[in-house]
């Protein structure tokens, strides 16, 4: 009879765990999919209603998330908010994980580790922008595996900021990389991010304007906003190479039928494109 309820003990106190990493995930899924920052009166109320739990007991599951540095705490106009920490590592991609230079993180076969130094330049993993270009690059080079043939590929990322799009791409197989920015806060803190990553041979950072580029590249990445993007098609079409790709960003999805429609006129046909929230990613491949 002992033996019973302890088996019995132990079931229970496994269906609880289990249901507990359930309404963790969930909540971790609220947080990243929401359209706004998610106060944390208004996270327990969803996550409470959702899953049918007292108050108390969702914010006993948030305190751990925050314990755990999974959720942190910012503040903005006088209001304080929960968003996702990417103080700690994180899995942005299908293979890449972005981590502090000083955390360790045990990878598995084929996942891509980018140590990022948090700065003010854009591009920390925070925004789903950068996730989307990030994962349009992922599918480029490990989903369509178009270039593993070619030794002598080169990525051009336009509006570099923290440099994470052109080291995702090294680190992922491209050969060379060169990074582009007008802001010297940005192209230092590219610069000593590429240095962290042991990848100052193979990528260079530097203040030259789009325009004024007179290479031809494998693959360019954008992560901008749409007028910029849009505006930038003709000389996007000279820089890239006849069945290279394009791996665009930072657009909406009330903009990108549009985007569809003039990459089109210049021969760059979808291959990707994946919402996050209220922006899409998209990859393009230049036909002719």
């Amino acid at each position: 009879m002992q033996s019973f309820i302890k088996k019995n003990h132990k079931t229970t106190e496994a269906k609880r765990l289990t249901s507990i990493k359930t309404i963790r995930k969930a909540i971790l899924e609220t947080v990243s999919g929401s359209r706004k920052k998610i106060t944390p009166i208004a996270l327990e109320k969803i996550a409470s209603e959702k899953h049918a739990l007292e108050k108390k007991q969702v914010k006993s599951i948030i305190q751990g998330l925050i314990a755990k540095g999974e959720l942190i705490y910012t503040y903005q106009y006088g209001s304080t908010f929960l968003e996702k920490s990417f103080n700690r590592p994180v899995r942005i991609s299908k293979h890449v994980v972005i981590k502090p230079p000083e955390n360790s993180f045990a990878s598995k076969p084929g996942d891509v580790v980018i140590n990022l130094a948090q700065g003010v330049s854009f591009g920390t993993g925070q925004h789903p922008t950068t996730r989307l270009a990030v994962k349009g690059i992922d599918y480029a080079l490990k989903e369509c595996g178009h270039f593993k043939e070619n030794k002598k590929t080169c990525l051009l990322d336009i509006g570099t900021g923290s440099g994470i799009l052109v080291i995702a791409a090294v680190l992922m197989g491209i050969k060379k990389g060169v990074g582009i920015d007008i802001d010297p806060c940005a192209i230092a803190e590219a610069r000593e991010n590429i240095k962290i990553n042991g990848l100052e041979h193979r990528i260079d950072i530097c203040d030259r304007a789009f325009e004024k580029i007179d290479r031809v590249f494998s693959i360019v990445t954008a992560n901008l906003r749409y007028p910029t993007i849009k505006r930038l098609l003709p000389y996007m079409h000279e820089t890239v190479h006849k069945k290279g790709f394009v791996v665009l960003s930072g657009i909406k999805t009330d903009e990108i039928k549009d985007l569809l429609d003039i990459y089109k006129e210049k021969n760059f046909f979808c291959r990707w494109k994946e919402n996050e929230q209220d922006w899409v990613g998209v990859v393009f491949e230049k036909v002719v």
